[in-house]
Parts: C-alpha cells; structure tokens; sequence
C-alpha cells in the first residue's frame, strides 16, 4: 500500500484520531470528533453482503 492510495490515508486518519482520543482519556481530558455507536459498527459488518460467519 503506497503513501499516495487511499486506503494509506484512512488508515493514518484512523490511527491519528485512535491516539488523540488515548492522549485526551489519560488527560482527563473529552475527546472530540464523533464516534459511530456500537450498533452502527455492527450494521456495517453485518451488511447484506457479508457471507462468512
């Protein structure tokens, strides 16, 4: 996975938000930005075209 593909991008995105919200946790601090409940997580993997269980 090269810098410049998209999957690269998300993946820097989602690690950089994972460490803010670990930094503001430790801190004391609230952490910001939106956080998908765990039943949307589950909608998503669970989505009509998932097949294997």
């Amino acid at each position: 996975m090269g810098a410049g593909q998209p999957q690269s991008l998300l993946y820097r995105r989602a690690l950089g938000e994972a460490v803010a919200t670990a930094l503001a946790v430790r801190d004391g601090a609230p952490s910001t930005g939106p956080a998908p409940a765990y039943a949307q997580v589950q909608a998503l993997v669970d989505g009509p075209d998932v097949t294997c269980r």
